[in-house]
């Protein structure tokens, strides 16, 4: 019972991190549609040669291909979690998350720094979960930076190699010494049409995968948050 209702709980947030990206995912379905319908208009035009037609519809095609990444990418995020642990490429999920997050991103001005590690072994873990976790730690650095900013995203291997380091690094407004010591716990919230609770379901989910989340920060000076998840061992 007590599964069930974290498992409730997750989805649930996970559901609110989709309403945060709303907007900027209309405009990301819409602007494939958008070239798709102009391509084929173009492509009607009479007295059009074949190959200005052909390139036309050509463009029309990899507009609906894109269209069907976007809309795979939503759907493997927003479909309830089977919870099943499996190896994965944390930078591959770093990448997913950076996907969702891009129009936001781009709309609110925010320009990413991003080095991943290469070689970094596989963790294991729940993708889906862990791209929320990430989703929601990406979010809350763009809506802490109103007029734009730079968000820095490393991946690294921990020096005694027993951990993939995830470090998130925003010029934001930053958070008081209090804020920062009360972040995960459930209800807190620094914004005033928040919940209070991504943050502490995302602390749920890196402990019960055996990992750690920490963060820190300065008023005025934005805030850095590194989450740190176990190596897989050999065969997992």
């Amino acid at each position: 019972e007590m599964e069930r209702s974290q498992a409730q709980l997750v989805q649930a947030e996970k559901m609110a991190v989709v309403g945060r990206l709303a907007a900027s995912i209309a405009h990301e379905i819409n602007n494939p549609l958008q070239a798709i319908h102009n391509s084929m208009h173009l492509s009607l035009h009479k007295g059009l040669s074949e190959a200005k037609r052909f390139e036309y519809l050509e463009m029309a095609q990899s507009e609906v291909r894109r269209l069907i990444e976007i809309v795979q990418r939503m759907l493997n995020f927003y479909r309830p979690s089977r919870g099943d642990m499996l190896p994965a490429d944390i930078n591959e999920i770093v990448e997913n998350v950076l996907a969702l997050a891009h129009k936001r991103l781009q709309h609110s001005k925010v320009s990413v720094d991003i080095s991943l590690a290469s070689n970094l072994p596989f963790a294991p873990v729940v993708p889906d979960q862990i791209i929320q976790v990430f989703l929601n730690i990406v979010i809350n650095a763009i809506e802490a930076m109103p007029a734009g900013g730079r968000l820095r995203l490393e991946t690294l291997l921990s020096e005694d190699g027993k951990w993939v380091v995830i470090r998130f690094q925003d010029t934001g407004v930053g958070m008081s010494a209090e804020q920062v010591a009360n972040l995960f716990e459930p209800f807190h919230t620094t914004k005033t049409d928040g919940t209070g609770l991504g943050l502490a379901i995302s602390y749920g989910i890196v402990e019960r995968h055996g990992g750690v989340i920490e963060a820190s920060s300065q008023s005025g000076q934005g805030a850095t948050f590194v989450v740190k998840l176990p190596v897989g061992r050999a065969g997992m």
